[in-house]
């Protein structure tokens, strides 16, 4: 069975899923995925790509969005 291989919002850069974190959209917040389970339009970020996906607004592109969402609960869950 081949490896499933997904690419980082931010950086683009593909690689295996579980090099990336993936997270979700629930409402206006993106929250970490981190069992790969939650229901909803998921996206793959690797963690340290965080501040450059905040930049380029990769988590409204990802999520196909105009409105602003909250990523305060993402940052604190990368920050530990």
């Amino acid at each position: 069975m081949p490896i499933p291989i997904r690419s980082c919002i931010a950086c683009r850069k593909r690689e295996n899923f579980s090099e990336l974190l993936r997270i979700v959209r629930i409402g206006n917040q993106v929250l970490p995925d981190e069992d790969r389970e939650k229901f909803g339009r998921g996206a793959w970020l690797h963690r340290t790509c965080f501040d450059v996906a905040k930049d380029r607004r990769s988590f409204q592109r990802a999520f196909r969005t105009d409105e602003n969402l909250s990523i305060d609960l993402l940052e604190k869950y990368l920050e530990n």
